[in-house]
């Protein structure tokens, strides 16, 4: 299990997170989805759960596999049902694909 800390929020919806084991830290909306694309480009198995808590939490509030986590992203239409999605890194025209 690899224990994922998101700490304080840095401007608004952007929260910093660290994965103190492996020396990992960053900035994201998306905390754990974001840790989970990295941990998989460093070689970490898909099959590997990464748990998200916030400090002074003895329990996680999300937990995905990294392989689950590096393929989805979060869904925010102006509908308003917020929702995950497959995850599709930057194009070549510079903007990020989310597919259904």
């Amino acid at each position: 299990m690899i224990r994922l800390e998101r700490h304080e929020e840095v401007k608004p919806g952007v929260w910093r997170y660290t994965i103190s084991c492996l020396g990992i830290e960053g900035r994201s909306h998306q905390p754990l989805l974001d840790a989970c694309r990295q941990l998989k480009r460093m070689g970490v198995g898909t099959g590997e759960r990464v748990q998200q808590f916030r400090a002074g939490h003895p329990e996680p509030d999300i937990t995905c596999s990294v392989g689950w986590g590096a393929a989805h992203t979060v869904k925010e239409p102006s509908n308003g049902t917020i929702h995950f999605a497959r995850y599709e890194p930057w194009g070549e025209g510079g903007s990020r694909k989310i597919m259904r």
